[in-house]
């Protein structure tokens, strides 16, 4: 309880200071108001799959079921062969908190395209296209979220 109540104080301190820097932009207010859902609808427990697509490995891509209980992450599971995720790749594979976190870094890293769409009902990122250079070849990154669970 008390990581949802500073939670919801970060997101009005973050949504007062988009309002004094002249307002914030329309993914800023779509990101803001599905945080909010997010935040409002999250169950005590779910689990989500989680598919990356980038120039790399199976074992980077998944997808993988992602288990969260208290807003901690239980277990990753490839679906294609229930094996557990390794360390190594493991935080490739976030929660849907973790799923949040990669729009801020996408933004705080100034990506070239950030692009999300997010479920109409609990408020999480579906899918997230990350392009960080438009120059550069092969930088680019999507996330999807499917088969959301609450438990």
């Amino acid at each position: 309880m008390r990581t949802k109540s500073l939670t919801l104080v970060s997101l009005t301190i973050a949504a007062t200071m988009f309002g004094a820097c002249g307002g914030p932009t329309a993914p800023e207010r779509q990101l803001q108001a599905a945080r909010l859902k997010w935040e409002r609808a999250r169950p005590a427990a779910y689990t989500i799959t989680v598919a990356r697509w980038c120039e790399c490995t199976q074992e980077m891509s998944g997808p993988v079921v992602v288990a969260v209980r208290d807003g901690a992450i239980e277990s990753r599971t490839y679906v294609a062969s229930a094996a557990a995720v390794g360390p190594t790749y493991a935080d490739l594979f976030p929660s849907i908190d973790g799923l949040f976190e990669r729009i801020d870094d996408a933004h705080r890293r100034r990506a070239a395209s950030v692009e999300v769409t997010y479920d109409p009902e609990f408020g999480f990122p579906v899918t997230i296209s990350i392009d960080y250079d438009r120059v550069m070849a092969d930088d680019e990154l999507t996330y999807r979220a499917t088969n959301f669970q609450p438990r």
